[in-house]
């Protein structure tokens, strides 16, 4: 009987603590999986952030994770409203890795920007858009923004409608896209 004394614990304890490492990490892998996204399902995971400063509206924004079928392709932010500049900065740890200004079309302004790895370092995950309003009478409400998301190579976006609402790649017939509508007011602090 002194067998199920002190020798009993001896195997119990390691058992336990076999049975909670198993289902912890299984609890671990489920939460890293419902954390992963595609490129096609990326808008609903992307983190959205808006600063307005008199006639200077910064609107940010950050992907919590990288698609798992690669980062390629090109994004564009198209802006509506009282504008009168927008220019964008993609960010790193540190500091800027990319600039770029817009270019106004008829009913806005677009700036584009690439979504790839270069030198270890991504780009496109993480940046702002600088929008400069044309007077202080105006705000983040009278504006509309737009993401239109790419993941394959291709040719350049004609710049024509800030919207992007039949939005035309040259010659290219089916590139992989979605567009959002973005609310800046709603993301302003």
């Amino acid at each position: 009987m002194k067998f199920f004394g002190n020798h009993f614990i001896v195997f119990l304890l390691p058992a336990i603590l076999m049975l909670t490492m198993a289902i912890g990490g299984y609890f671990y892998l489920i939460d890293e999986e419902s954390n992963e996204s595609t490129n096609a399902t990326l808008q609903e995971n992307i983190d959205w952030d808006a600063n307005e400063r008199g006639t200077l509206i910064e609107v940010a924004w950050e992907w919590p994770s990288m698609p798992t079928d690669g980062m390629f392709g090109d994004d564009y932010i198209g802006v509506k409203g009282p504008i009168e500049n927008v220019y964008l900065e993609l960010h790193a740890s540190d500091g800027v890795l990319y600039e770029a200004d817009g270019e106004q079309v008829d009913n806005g302004w677009i700036v584009s920007f690439p979504n790839r790895l270069e030198e270890n370092r991504s780009l496109g995950n993480r940046g702002s858009v600088y929008i400069e309003l044309t007077s202080s009478e105006y705000s983040a409400e009278d504006l509309d923004l737009f993401l239109l998301h790419t993941w394959s190579e291709h040719s350049p976006l004609e710049l024509e409608d800030a919207s992007f609402e039949d939005p035309s790649f040259g010659e290219a017939l089916s590139v992989p896209h979605w567009v959002e509508e973005i609310e800046v007011a709603s993301y302003v602090r």
